[in-house]
């Protein structure tokens, strides 16, 4: 038998391929890349997220050491569960942040691992369901918590749930919760494709964390398919999730992805839930130090977020 070489290679699925492309939708990963020719409101391209923030003292002595090294931070995540926190330390994180103009996002706490059920959750089959809600009182519960955090001028929640977090958007459109809330998709979410992406928009979300490892091609068509979306992405990873660090990539990810978050600093724990000394904060400052780096050494005009950008979650005065 004879083989022929054709110009052009013929993929398989190629009858698929050709009616997703015609309508618009993602259907391959060998696409042309180019920027989102996309901003923040207000203006901007990116901003600096660091997560795992979840006591006042880590606030205090990561947000001291950025400052000292005259690195910027947009905003903070709080990941436990803000209902770990009292309401005195609660405040406290806020006004540190409002004071100095940063954004501080907190997690809803009713989720799984915390609830009556978690025997389940824990086991190996609830362990798939993510950190999905699976009782009406637990999304009670996240509505206190957003109602709790809200009053004391939060002005960004991270939710782990697609019905919590369409809950939150209806509660906000009735004006139970401030009207500049940002809602915010965590990546126990599973956010790994540009329809999901579209999925959690249409529900209220503004801003996702991705799942940490997706390539170019296809958080190119994630901005298409989520056009108003923040995209939140990990240049770098807990090394329990991998551990790897995608800083050559930081100048395409801020150009395919704007407006987006550079997620930064994971990569110097081993777990989210590992205690966070002196020297995991100034490796997180170093890993933010490093990122920015390289976007700026690639020599690409990208502004950093705007002050005046609602999607930073400054908290407001109450």
């Amino acid at each position: 038998m004879t083989a022929t070489l054709d110009s052009e290679l013929t993929r398989g699925a190629s009858r698929a391929r050709t009616w997703l492309r015609e309508h618009g939708l993602p259907y391959s990963d060998e696409i042309p890349l180019e920027p989102s020719g996309r901003e923040f409101t207000d203006g901007g391209h990116y901003g600096v997220e660091i997560p795992v923030v979840n006591s006042f003292k880590v606030l205090e002595a990561t947000l001291s050491r950025l400052q000292a090294e005259g690195l910027p931070v947009t905003r903070f995540n709080e990941t436990l569960g803000a209902f770990l926190l009292s309401d005195a330390e609660v405040a406290d994180m806020l006004a540190l942040c409002r004071e100095n103009g940063v954004g501080m996002v907190f997690a809803l706490g009713p989720r799984p691992e915390y609830d009556r059920k978690a025997a389940f959750y824990r086991g190996g089959f609830g362990a798939s369901q993510g950190r999905r809600v699976n009782n009406n009182d637990a999304m009670a519960q996240s509505a206190e918590e957003a109602l709790r955090l809200t009053e004391m001028g939060c002005r960004g929640l991270i939710a782990y749930d697609l019905g919590v977090i369409r809950m939150l958007s209806e509660m906000r459109t009735a004006g139970a919760l401030p009207a500049d809330l940002m809602i915010k998709v965590s990546s126990h979410c599973i956010i790994s494709n540009p329809l999901t992406a579209k999925v959690y928009a249409e529900n209220g979300a503004n801003s996702v964390t991705t799942i940490h490892d997706l390539g170019l091609p296809v958080l190119q068509d994630m901005r298409k398919a989520a056009p108003d979306l923040t995209i939140d992405l990990p240049t770098d990873v807990y090394g329990s999730k991998g551990g790897f660090i995608r800083f050559y990539e930081v100048p395409e990810l801020v150009q395919i992805c704007s407006p987006m978050m550079l997620k930064i600093g994971a990569s110097a724990q081993s777990h989210p839930h590992d205690p966070v000394s002196e020297n995991t904060i100034n490796q997180r400052v170093q890993r933010v130090a490093l990122a920015l780096e390289y976007l700026r050494k690639s020599g690409i005009e990208a502004k950093y977020i705007s002050d005046l950008s609602p999607q930073r979650c400054v908290p407001v005065t109450v």
